[in-house]
């Protein structure tokens, strides 16, 4: 079979420097596509696009196909956008559900339903949840981690299956490591988590709080995640093992910024670690992991600066 391009998209009133395509999700006729650096100062669903008072605040446009033909259904802005925040950094969708990611947005709220209005705890980082009821689109949720703190980019990425949906933090600093440490403290700077969280009749709560078996400072862990059903992948590009393949030794940190992927499992309402990926032929500043995709039982991972001839 051969491929051939069905269409070109651009957002209405797409300008300069908006970023329109810094990420996509698809799943079925229905396309997300983040533009990360638009700057109006719309907030919610639909509205104004056409003034730019909110430089690199961030948008979201979610199309729709009908035989072969595109088109715009939905504008989306955070409901409560600001300079700077960089929503549409990542987006997922499931079904009638959208997630955006706007890693440096800045308040200081903690857990699900916190209002956002203000700019004490500089690029802490929000992801907000969408919905979809007979074509038309609404906000849902305004999700914060439960640790909120400065710099650690919470929505740096998203993920969403059916009733559950996780965020990456790859700034976050806790030292803790594995599924619901001590979150409290900062001595592990830059080494990031993912949260979980999972929808009961239209209410969204946290279900688990997931860090690295091997927290490391840098490791960026949450740089990216994928989520089908019940397992979950989180990577850490900057990881430091020379560990190779699966469940090698995590405690060699002798390959700098080679990276890792997590593979985690729940069992009802638990999460578990059931593997340590690396790749075939670490080398240190690799990042394996910078790019995640998950279908069925088969997971692929980029390393996007591997040297390989």
């Amino acid at each position: 079979s051969s491929w051939s391009r069905q269409a070109q998209l651009v957002g209405q009133f797409s300008e300069a420097v908006d970023t329109f395509g810094s990420s996509l999700a698809l799943e079925g006729d229905t396309l997300v596509i983040g533009a990360e650096r638009e700057g109006s100062a719309a907030a919610g669903v639909d509205g104004d696009q056409t003034n730019n008072d909110a430089p690199t605040s961030g948008a979201a446009y979610v199309f729709v196909r009908s035989g072969i033909t595109w088109t715009q259904q939905a504008y989306l802005k955070a409901t409560n956008p600001g300079s700077g925040d960089n929503f549409g950094s990542a987006v997922a969708i499931s079904g009638d559900t959208v997630v955006v990611g706007a890693p440096l947005e800045d308040s200081d709220g903690m857990g699900v339903g916190t209002n956002g209005l203000n700019d004490n705890t500089m690029t802490s980082g929000a992801a907000y949840v969408f919905v979809r009821t007979a074509g038309v689109w609404s906000p849902q949720a305004l999700l914060k981690a439960s640790n909120t703190g400065a710099s650690d980019r919470f929505g740096s990425s998203v993920a969403i299956s059916g009733e559950t949906l996780v965020v990456g933090a790859q700034g976050e600093s806790s030292g803790a490591s594995g599924v619901g440490g001590d979150q409290l403290n900062d001595s592990a700077t830059g080494s990031g988590a993912a949260y979980v969280f999972v929808r009961v009749t239209n209410t969204w709560s946290q279900q688990a709080y997931i860090k690295a078996s091997n927290t490391g400072m840098s490791d960026t862990f949450g740089g990216a995640v994928t989520l089908s059903g019940d397992v979950l992948v989180v990577a850490a590009s900057g990881e430091d093992s020379n560990a190779r393949n699966v469940n090698g030794l995590e405690s060699d940190n002798s390959a700098s910024a080679g990276g890792a992927v997590y593979l985690f499992r729940r069992t009802g309402s638990v999460w578990t670690q059931v593997a340590y990926i690396k790749a075939s032929n670490t080398g240190g500043g690799d990042y394996f992991g910078a790019s995640l995709a998950l279908s069925g039982n088969t997971l692929v991972v980029g390393a996007h600066l591997e040297d390989g001839g």
